[in-house]
């Protein structure tokens, strides 16, 4: 990987919810879908007034000092839960890279920098993605449960 990691800033927001909008699996051979999927209350909580909980943390990827990747986490209240979410206290990661640099290591990086961070967090992948699946088992994520056409996860330290 030649990328660069840096942590994020508040100008990072709108890279964020394109990184958000890229995390959505699509079947090969599918249509992504519209990007008007981000205002749905059960994604858009992931970015909401991102920095503003404690524990929100992002580290992003760049290339020349362009950002081509990013991870976030967050916390979820137990009565407001998202994908991926096993409890309050455990952070739900969420990550993607942009397409033109996947397959080079940058997800990897990013995630085991968050890990440093957060030894402890879920998330939620489809049950198809066996490229993100696999990358989530090398880095110690176990499955909890299947939720419909998504898998729950956690790594514990």
């Amino acid at each position: 990987m030649t990328s660069t990691l840096r942590p994020w800033t508040p100008d990072d927001e709108p890279f964020l919810w394109e990184m958000l909008y890229q995390a959505i699996h699509v079947v090969d051979g599918n249509s992504p879908p519209p990007r008007s999927i981000l205002s749905d209350p059960a994604i858009a909580h992931h970015l909401t007034e991102f920095g503003a909980r404690e524990g929100d943390d992002a580290v992003i990827a760049c290339d020349d000092g362009v950002p081509v990747g990013a991870a976030f986490c967050r916390r979820f209240p137990d009565d407001d839960p998202s994908y991926g979410s096993v409890s309050a206290e455990v952070p739900v990661v969420g990550m993607a890279v942009v397409p033109t640099h996947r397959g080079k290591g940058i997800g990897r990086a990013l995630l085991m920098h968050l890990l440093d961070r957060h030894p402890i967090m879920s998330l939620s992948v489809d049950a198809d993605n066996h490229v993100a699946r696999e990358l989530y088992e090398s880095l110690g994520f176990v499955e909890v449960h299947p939720d419909g056409t998504a898998v729950t996860m956690i790594r514990r330290t």
